[in-house]
């Protein structure tokens, strides 16, 4: 069984969110910057997509702890949560809170819905139209 340390931990945090990032910027038109400093501050990993607050994990375990973190983050910047997650050889997949689709139909902050990066971008440009980036 091999053993990550923390910096190697980290360093494949940092691959992940500039992954992701690189990702998102070609999907969505404009540069999505990292939050640099983000892990050690405790806050978001990206704020500059109207509307949402990005959290990244690039580990081979889904745990319900990243959501969590996700949600106090978003809280705390008043933004719906996007939880981006993914494993070796597999593809990014979005955690978002279901009230962010229909406030109307699904009740506060729960168990989040998980959709695809492309269908995620989908629906963050439908909830930013008119707005700038």
């Amino acid at each position: 069984m091999t053993t990550i340390s923390k910096k190697g931990c980290r360093a494949k945090g940092a691959s992940g969110e500039k992954e992701l990032f690189s990702l998102l910027s070609n999907e969505l038109g404009f540069v999505v910057k990292r939050e640099l400093g983000a892990s050690r501050d405790g806050g978001c990993d990206g704020l500059n997509v109207p509307g949402w607050a990005i959290e990244v994990k690039r580990t081979e375990t889904y745990c319900a702890s990243f959501w969590d973190q996700a949600v106090r983050q978003a809280i705390s910047t008043n933004r719906s949560p996007v939880l981006f997650w993914r494993k070796n050889h597999a593809k990014w997949i979005a955690f978002i809170d279901p009230q962010t689709i229909d406030p109307d139909l699904f009740s506060a902050i729960g168990d989040p819905v998980q959709m695809s990066l492309p269908r995620w971008c989908e629906l963050a440009r439908s909830l930013f139209t008119g707005t700038e980036a």
